[in-house]
């Protein structure tokens, strides 16, 4: 199963950490994992190009971690949690759909 634990601070995102095989299929055919993988990825690449938001990053054999820096304000902010929130919203709607395979985590953190 992939687990996707998002990280919020006063109820606003401020990161993610995803990792795991979904096990919906084989490596290299599983749907489910390429889903997760291309909005996470993207949503990795929104926050830092678009966004150009300073975030703490690691990427490893079936792992992604991005965490916003606690230093960013303003407009970078907000474009960042918007790209993060626009992240969820696809992995939600995999979520109903393939419950088996996703499972989303909501941590509050203090920031």
């Amino acid at each position: 199963m992939t687990r996707i634990t998002v990280r919020y601070s006063e109820g606003r995102p401020i990161g993610f950490t995803a990792k795991g095989h979904s096990g919906y299929a084989d490596k290299g055919e599983d749907i489910v994992c390429a889903a997760v993988s291309a909005l996470t990825q993207t949503a990795y690449l929104g926050v830092t190009e678009l966004a150009h938001a300073a975030v703490d990053a690691e990427q490893k054999d079936g792992e992604l971690r991005l965490m916003l820096r606690p230093e960013i304000t303003g407009e970078e902010r907000e474009k960042a949690e918007l790209i993060l929130e626009t992240m969820l919203l696809g992995l939600r709607s995999i979520e109903e759909k393939y419950s088996d395979y996703l499972k989303i985590l909501k941590r509050e953190v203090k920031a």
